[in-house]
């Protein structure tokens, strides 16, 4: 008898705990609320120095129930310790989509938005948790963990606890971390030079209900979290807060005011700390519109490019400059305008490189320009005709750097992209997380020299919408928007703050992927590493859509630089 009670009691433990499921993913993953359990108690992560590893822990039951507390511990491997401080918890909330980017997306609910338990800007608790999740609904949390450059190398074991309440009790399961700390670092400031955009002055209608709302200081300081959080993830914001340096033309000469530009960017040209030390490898040229559209004399054009150069000589910031004069010309008419504006840069100074977003070497006069960046359709589309030799015959010819970028031609134009547009690298809300991160991989497989991508706040200026609900611009979810706006009557506590996307991670974590590929490359060759990925990264649209074939990859890079290195650090 007593047998039989204790197997009854066995047998409802077990069915009791089946209600509840609780498990760890690897990041490159979006795990929408339909997402069955699997039964995975543990992971295991590498990282270089440096290195930011990511993880999810979902729960899902046959109950409602509420998430009380997630609790990682510190990471020891018997002589170093990576500590909690170095750790970020995330709740993952969802984005509802209406319209799908393409044939293949389903709407509904998709988790973008990452809502910490305490931010990383004024260490204030946020409403991340405690949150209550409904029966049968699959809800993610993300964990960020920072490999310092004081730790040792070596393998490091922690756990996660994790406690829920439901039926009356609270309850508390515990997931294992395993981490490898690689013996290299990659650098604070990302070897691969970018310039998202970003427009400042939306900031004010999302905080406050209106443009102007924000005085210039504190739009200036809400731009800078911005512009942290943005190099923290490894690139670089263009535009800022969007507020004119006041200039005057007097006795022939231009005087401009750098006063507020200068504290707003200064700690991104020399090194950021609150973003461990990186900083801005290229920067924009601002305010354009008062150069080219308001109808600047050429004299004063060319003192305005001059006063630029100036200035980043006189301040020591070895920033690289560029200016966009004229986005996407296809027209001869406009091909011309963009090479009148790239001659008067040109005139101006060597120090400012005129970019031009085109592939159209035919129709430019390049020898005017500084940056030749096509966008990725252009470079390989899908007849697989390949410009990529013939951009690098001129880009030696006339001295340019080649980069390139991502639009609305990966998803479909303002329409459900059809399967033809299918395959391409993608920033979009409702696309899979590897989509997400991959162009860096093919950044460094074409040999290109940097990327652009034209806003990263565009949601914001839209006043009808609210980014928290509705991201479709252009035909695609999220298209040109990355951030959210972190308000405290959406996410708690009292200051407002940037809220950053699965998508924006995505990126981080390809930025990060792009270092091993560079070092790789720098040790043996870039043959060598070709040889590597050129099974699974083919083509600009066609390359592995399996998030454990690109880990696997990576690691390969990792012991190829482990191997070559001799297991000493390389700081």
């Amino acid at each position: 008898m007593r047998q039989v009670l204790l197997a009854s009691c066995l047998l409802w433990t077990v069915v009791a705990q089946a209600h509840l499921a609780v498990w760890l993913s690897h990041s490159t993953h979006k795990i929408r609320p339909d997402t069955r359990a699997v039964a995975r108690p543990a992971i295991r992560l590498f990282a270089a120095h440096g290195e930011y590893a990511a993880m999810q822990i979902s729960l899902r039951a046959d109950h409602p129930l509420k998430v009380l507390r997630i609790v990682p511990s510190a990471l020891e491997d018997g002589q170093s310790v990576i500590g909690r401080w170095q750790m970020t918890v995330y709740r993952e909330a969802f984005i509802r989509t209406i319209h799908p980017t393409n044939v293949v997306a389903p709407v509904g609910l998709w988790p973008d938005a990452l809502i910490p338990t305490v931010d990383n800007y004024y260490h204030e608790r946020r409403d991340a948790l405690p949150w209550r999740v409904p029966r049968r609904f699959t809800q993610s949390f993300w964990i960020d963990i920072y490999v310092p450059r004081t730790a040792g190398s070596g393998h490091y074991r922690g756990t996660v606890a994790v406690t829920v309440h439901a039926h009356g009790r609270d309850e508390v399961r515990v997931l294992r971390v395993r981490l490898r700390v690689l013996p290299f670092a990659i650098p604070a400031t990302s070897s691969l030079p970018s310039s998202f955009g970003f427009d400042g002055a939306p900031l004010s209608l999302v905080f406050r209900g209106r443009y102007g709302a924000l005085s210039n200081a504190k739009l200036m300081h809400l731009t800078q979290l911005f512009d942290t959080a943005a190099l923290k993830d490894r690139i670089a914001l263009g535009g800022g807060s969007g507020i004119p340096a006041p200039m005057r033309w007097r006795h022939g000469h231009l005087f401009v005011n750098w006063h507020e530009y200068d504290e707003e960017v200064r700690p991104f040209m020399t090194g950021c700390k609150a973003a461990h030390g990186a900083r801005w490898r290229e920067t924009d040229v601002r305010w354009l519109t008062h150069v080219f559209y308001h109808k600047m004399p050429r004299r004063e054009q060319i003192a305005y490019f001059r006063a630029w150069a100036r200035h980043f000589r006189r301040e020591h910031w070895h920033v690289g400059l560029y200016a966009l004069g004229l986005d996407e010309p296809h027209s001869r008419k406009q091909f011309a305008l963009a090479d009148r504006r790239a001659a008067v840069m040109r005139r101006a100074t060597r120090a400012v490189r005129p970019m031009v977003t085109s592939a159209s070497v035919h129709k430019l006069d390049l020898k005017n320009f500084g940056i030749l960046c096509p966008v990725i359709n252009d470079v390989e589309g899908l007849n697989n005709v390949n410009k990529r030799g013939m951009l690098g015959l001129y880009a030696k010819k006339y001295h340019l750097k080649l980069w390139w970028y991502q639009s609305c031609m990966s998803h479909g134009c303002w329409i459900v992209g059809r399967r033809s547009s299918l395959g391409w690298p993608s920033y979009m809300i409702d696309q899979p997380a590897i989509y997400n991160r991959i162009m860096p991989w093919l950044t460094w497989k074409y040999h290109m020299q940097g990327e652009l991508y034209y806003d990263t706040d565009i949601g914001f200026s839209m006043g009808h919408k609210n980014p928290w609900t509705d991201q479709y611009h252009f035909g695609g979810n999220g298209d040109g928007t990355l951030f959210y706006p972190g308000r405290p009557s959406v996410i708690g506590g009292k200051r407002d703050i940037p809220i950053q996307s699965i998508r924006l991670m995505m990126i981080r974590a390809g930025y990060q992927d792009y270092e091993y590929l560079h070092m790789a490359s720098r040790l043996y060759g870039r043959e060598a590493v070709l040889r590597v990925i050129d099974g699974a990264i083919r083509s600009t649209h066609s390359w592995t859509k399996k998030p454990a074939v690109l880990r696997a990859l990576k690691w390969k890079i990792a012991t190829m630089i482990m191997r070559r290195l001799g297991g000493k650090s390389a700081h």
